[in-house]
């Protein structure tokens, strides 16, 4: 089920949320691929599974970076939690890409599943214990 973006997603941080907005939509968009009446579309599911990787990876960066200047004391955890999703879809694209998989569609959905719970979890309870603690002033 699609993700909608919420004001109770908000952690305050104006680069943290937009990530977080994007993130949403690049899930999405992976979800409606993944669900797509005509069938998976290999080289399609790639590309958007490629798309959100750099994307996650470049907002974990900023994240960490962010928390870190701000002497943010959830860094650690999150760090790890990162890692654990940078591994988790890292394989899972490797194993996609190399055809391991006998359906796709299954694949795909399966995938899409575990991202949205992911990413609403991450939020919800690692993600929003920053809210009030990342005060723009702190970092910039």
């Amino acid at each position: 089920m699609a993700i909608a973006w919420e004001e109770t997603l908000k952690v305050g941080d104006i680069e943290i949320d937009a990530d977080h907005k994007e993130l949403i939509g690049l899930i999405n968009d992976f979800e409606a691929k993944a669900k797509a009446p005509e069938g998976v579309d290999k080289h399609v599911i790639q590309v958007t599974l490629e798309r959100l990787q750099l994307y996650a990876y470049d907002h974990f960066a900023r994240e960490e970076y962010i928390q870190a200047v701000a002497k943010y004391d959830g860094l650690e955890e999150n760090k790890r939690q990162h890692a654990a999703l940078r591994k988790t879809l890292g394989d899972y694209i490797a194993k996609f890409n190399a055809g391991e998989y006998a359906d796709l569609k299954v694949a795909a959905g399966e995938m899409s599943g575990f991202l949205n719970h992911w990413l609403m979890n991450h939020i919800l309870e690692t993600d929003l214990k920053m809210k009030g603690k990342m005060k723009v002033e702190q970092w910039r």
